[in-house]
Formats: structure tokens, C-alpha cells, sequence
């Protein structure tokens, strides 16, 4: 691994665990000692966790950790049981078999991933790659453009995406289980049994994550 990929990683972690409070500073000459690299790599590191948006860069400044709030994080989970679930229902009643087969593919490959990661220790980017996949493709199955729009941007807050960093074994099977789970609700054409799945997995996620949060000490300012 790249000194730059294992910086990143790091810090990602840290990110998601709250382990930096909202504005804290991360100041590359501290990393580059405390990681015992350059600060190329550290620079490198930062700049791409500025583009994620879970860190922000001011002009003559530096770089600062995004104020993503417990508060915060409660409403984007809120807005996403209501606009995911009520997209599953509507894909229920709208997919077509090419999309309903697409589900199983991607979540056939989180499964495996997930497999790798018992074994390994890694594979989390690819296992965060195959849930983000997954959700969106619910939101083209549901067949409504606007909705996928509203609700791809939540899909893809940074603090979503990295969740996947805070889970143990025994959850992240447990997410590919609800998963499969939904597909048998879309697979039933019934709007209400999708609806409900949905809205379980995400407020299953929502618990994993709040608790790992708090744990680690954040006050939820």
C-alpha cells in the first residue's frame, strides 16, 4: 500500500469514529511526523478527503475537519428512510428483470467482499463501493428520475459512505442479509413490504452508527 492510500485510510477512520472534533485542524508538518512520511503523501491524503467533503480547505489557512454533527448525521439518515424506503416500494411495483438482476449481481459481490474482509482484514473500499451500488440502483429501479436525484445526494454524503469503517464482522454480514432481504420484498411487486424493508436496514445502519460514534466520546454538538 502506497504511503499516501495508508495516510488516507487512516485518517478516514479517524474521520468516521469521530476521533477529530468538528473544526479541528489537521496540519500536514504533525501527520507527516506522527505517520513517519513526507508530506507529499500527507498533502495527498488530505486533498482527497477534501474532495470528499469531510474535510474543508480555506484559503491561507489550512484544512479543517467539516462540521458533520450527530444532529447532523439523525436528519440525513431520517430523509433516507423516508426517500429510500419509499423508492424501494415504488421499485417493487416498477423494476424490470434486467434491474432486479442487477440487485443480486451487486449484492452477490458485497457478499463476497465481505467474505474477503473476514479473511483478510481489507476490502472495505469494495465493500463500500457494492452498498453504494446498491442503493443507487434501487433509486433507477423505482423508475422516478426526481427522486433518484433528491436522494442520490444523501446516498453520497461522505459520512454515509465511509460507514462501512465502523462495522464488525457480524454487522456487515448482517447488512448483506437485510439486503438480500429487501430484494425479496422488491421480488414480491408489494409496495409496503419494501417500504418496511428499506426502512429497517436503514434504521438498523443508523443505530450501528450512532452508537460507534458516541462510544468513541463525541458529545453530539
Amino acid at each position: 500500500m502506497k504511503a499516501s492510500e495508508r495516510v488516507y485510510s487512516d485518517l478516514r477512520k479517524r474521520l468516521m469514529t469521530g476521533h477529530y472534533p468538528p473544526r479541528a485542524q489537521l496540519k500536514e508538518q504533525e501527520l507527516s511526523v506522527e505517520y513517519d512520511v513526507s508530506r507529499t503523501p500527507v498533502r495527498a491524503a488530505l486533498g482527497q478527503l477534501v474532495s470528499e467533503g469531510m474535510l474543508v480547505a480555506e484559503p491561507n489557512r489550512g484544512v479543517f475537519v467539516a462540521e458533520w454533527t450527530l444532529p447532523d448525521v439523525s436528519e440525513v439518515f431520517g430523509l433516507r428512510r423516508l426517500l429510500e424506503a419509499h423508492a424501494s416500494g415504488l421499485a417493487a411495483q416498477r423494476h424490470t428483470p434486467a434491474q432486479f438482476a442487477e440487485l443480486e449481481e451487486i449484492n452477490g459481490r458485497m457478499a463476497f467482499a465481505v467474505e474477503a474482509a473476514d479473511r483478510a482484514g481489507e476490502a472495505v473500499v469494495k465493500i463500500q463501493s457494492a452498498n453504494n451500488e446498491f442503493h443507487r440502483a434501487i433509486l433507477v429501479a423505482s423508475g422516478s428520475p426526481r427522486l433518484g436525484a433528491i436522494c442520490g445526494a444523501l446516498v453520497d454524503t461522505p459520512m454515509i459512505i465511509g460507514s462501512f469503517y465502523l462495522y464488525n464482522m457480524e454487522e456487515l454480514c448482517r447488512s448483506v442479509e437485510q439486503h438480500s432481504q429487501i430484494i425479496r420484498a422488491i421480488s414480491t411487486h408489494d409496495y409496503e413490504y419494501a417500504f418496511q424493508s428499506m426502512s429497517i436496514h436503514l434504521r438498523a445502519t443508523y443505530e450501528i452508527y450512532m452508537s460507534k460514534r458516541l462510544k468513541s466520546g463525541e458529545n453530539g454538538t
